[in-house]
């Protein structure tokens, strides 16, 4: 069977439901055997403006999107002429403006791509059949399912399972739903134009997970104990989803009144041995700062998440955008070791919080995990979360807590009563703590501290190569922008993809083996400066002479590759 891919979008305004719509559809989609990914565009705003949600959906697995969609259904008229130029060729749109009139442009778009385009009036559907206006996405879910020609059972089971426990008259939802499947408004030409493999149902249905729901499940997992935040868009959803749960895993999950008190608090728990998360965006990170410098000064583990958003200040903050990596790698004042980590997906989501905290407290040190918008909050359709990685603290016993050794690692004990009592001190200090200004002693603890970085940097990975080894194109790059390279690459072999996971301290040994074979290497970055190829320009000496910087608050579409070599 040969790789289909298609993709369906939802728009509207804020506060219409489109998530929900978007949602029940992935889950039917995966009940029907398709792998999906789930893509979110949406403004500042509660309600209003205009919104989206694509899901994109194939028989095999998929972690990105498609510039263009080949079903476009619509709840506004607005969203009509914000997103009718994503319908791709032989595509379908599907309205429900009575009275819409195209402008010239809009006709002769729709007629030189062959668009159908159909009324369908999903709030008469719905109260005809006995239902409310508010069920009629369930009617445009109930005829979209008949231009893809899947079980209509499916569809309800998934849609009434959602609704069980609301108050929701479900028979009429039921109703609601078979009046769009069988709307006379369907033609069978509208089938004809979307042919998709028939799949086997599945016994079991995929996980359908966000970045942020996995990220937080793998922190409950590695034995966080409290949460502390103050909301932020991307990060939010961390809170929300710890905070939900707090009842039955017992985490405390606490509202700061700033980010700087936020990570006061979690760095002050990790000090007395409790697991404490934050995360924050740019802006929230921006102020927490100095606290990131206290924790390398006094060898705090500390573990910050920084979920990316697009554009400098306030930017646009729903956005998408992977232009905080040189904040990561030189937050604060002062020089000492730290470690930075980049998510791309739901599953390296949920591995490296684990690792964030290992490291932490082996190193003793301050770790930022980055991830993105289009991570954060994009719904990935996985058979499984990875197994679970065993928890390390790297505590130990000893006479003085920053005793100088070859590793610059020192003992790290819990302060009680029956231990030593040791001074933590953000002063330079002596290896009883001791605050000091000898140049001697001053030299000796920032070589110690300085040696944790290259112990640290002798244990992490390599970056990895995805494709085939063979191949003379090589993209370089880090976070979501593996997931349209990984997708590109399932359907063509002459491309290679290096990824980096962990960006600090940077490893370049697979890269330098790169340049010496004369590949050519390409530079992929979600920001305007190509911030990792100044990295690594800085450690190799070597300069990207190609680049694919995206920084409009959009993520890599597959075309936007595509486009790049097609015009090389």
């Amino acid at each position: 069977m040969s790789l289909t891919r298609l993709s369906v979008k939802f728009a509207g305004e804020s506060g219409q439901g489109i998530n929900t719509v978007g949602k029940l559809l992935s889950k039917a989609l995966n009940q029907h055997g398709y792998k999906t990914f789930s893509y979110r565009e949406y403004p500042s705003l509660i309600k209003g403006g205009v919104a989206s949600y694509q899901i994109d959906f194939s028989n095999k697995l998929i972690n990105s999107s498609s510039r263009n969609c080949n079903i476009l259904l619509t709840s506004s008229t607005e969203s009509i002429i914000h997103y009718l130029n994503t319908v791709s060729q032989n595509g379908i749109l599907i309205h429900g403006s009575k009275d819409l009139n195209f402008s010239q442009e809009q006709e002769e778009h729709i007629k030189r791509n062959n668009i159908s385009v159909i009324y369908l009036d999903s709030v008469e559907l719905a109260i005809k059949a006995g239902g409310t206006e508010i069920m009629s996405n369930a009617a445009i879910l109930g005829f979209l399912w008949r231009i893809l020609n899947l079980d209509v059972e499916i569809l309800i089971e998934i849609i009434l399972e959602h609704f069980k426990s609301k108050n929701i008259d479900l028979e009429a939802e039921k109703k609601v739903i078979l009046a769009g499947h069988t709307s006379p408004s369907y033609r069978p030409e509208l089938s004809e134009r979307i042919n998709i493999p028939k799949l086997e149902l599945l016994k079991q249905r995929s996980i359908n997970i966000s970045g942020n729901d996995a990220l937080s499940l793998g922190a409950i997992s590695c034995g966080v104990r409290a949460y502390y935040g103050y909301p932020m868009t991307p990060a939010t959803s961390i809170f929300k989803f710890l905070g939900n749960t707090a009842n039955d895993t017992g985490i405390l999950v606490k509202q700061a009144e700033n980010e700087i008190t936020a990570i006061h608090m979690a760095m002050g728990s990790m000090h007395m041995g409790t697991r404490a998360l934050v995360a924050t965006s740019g802006g929230g990170f921006d102020l927490m700062t100095e606290t990131i410098s206290c924790a390398g000064m006094t060898e705090t583990p500390l573990v910050v998440v920084l979920s990316q958003r697009a554009g400098s200040g306030t930017g646009v903050p729903t956005w998408t955008g992977a232009s905080d990596l040189q904040l990561a790698v030189t937050p604060s004042h002062g020089e000492f070791p730290r470690c930075v980590l980049s998510a791309s997906d739901a599953n390296s989501s949920y591995t490296l919080i684990q690792k964030a905290f290992n490291i932490a407290e082996q190193y003793q040190l301050p770790v930022i995990l980055l991830t993105e918008k289009q991570i954060s909050e994009s719904i990935f359709s996985l058979p499984s979360l990875p197994k679970n990685i065993p928890i390390e603290r790297g505590l130990s016993t000893g006479d003085l807590r920053y005793e100088i050794t070859d590793s610059g690692i020192s003992p790290r004990w819990i302060p009680s009563k029956d231990k030593k009592p040791y001074i933590s001190n953000s002063d330079e200090h002596t290896e009883d703590g001791t605050s000091t200004d000898d140049s001697q002693e001053v030299i000796q603890m920032a070589d110690k501290r300085a040696r944790k970085q290259e112990t640290l940097m002798n244990e992490i990975p390599e970056p990895t190569l995805y494709g085939s080894k063979n191949s003379e194109i090589v993209f370089v790059g880090w976070g979501s922008v593996k997931n349209v390279m990984t997708d590109l690459i399932s359907t063509r072999d002459d491309i290679t993809y290096l990824h980096y996971e962990y960006i600090y301290p940077l490893k370049t040994a697979l890269l330098s083996d790169l340049i010496k074979q004369g590949k050519r290497l390409i530079l992929a970055e979600n920001n305007q400066t190509g911030q990792l190829g100044k990295l690594l320009s800085q450690e190799t000496g070597f300069l990207f002479k190609e680049k694919v910087l995206k920084y409009d608050g959009r993520p890599f579409f597959l075309e936007d590759i595509l486009d790049f070599l097609n015009s090389q």
